[in-house]
């Protein structure tokens, strides 16, 4: 089952400030769990800067919402 993907305005904001390199790679992950949903598969998504970025999302029946992208640093405040 593969699951549609909308982002939230604020997650776009996000991404759209993120260096191309990390931004393709992050977008690549997104695609690739929205095509093949396995929970067990996220664990870290690689960047150049070893998964220094994290993506927060729910999962609602067939939908993948993506809430927000940021460096994890800023996480966990």
């Amino acid at each position: 089952m593969a699951y549609n993907i909308q982002y939230d305005p604020k997650a776009l904001k996000q991404f759209q400030k993120l260096d191309k390199p990390t931004a393709i790679l992050i977008l690549e992950g997104i695609e690739n769990f929205a095509t093949t949903p396995i929970l067990a598969k996220i664990k870290k998504l690689k960047t150049p800067f070893d998964g220094a970025y994290c993506v927060i999302f729910y999962l609602e029946e067939d939908l993948v919402l993506i809430s927000k992208i940021v460096h994890r640093k800023d996480v966990y405040l």
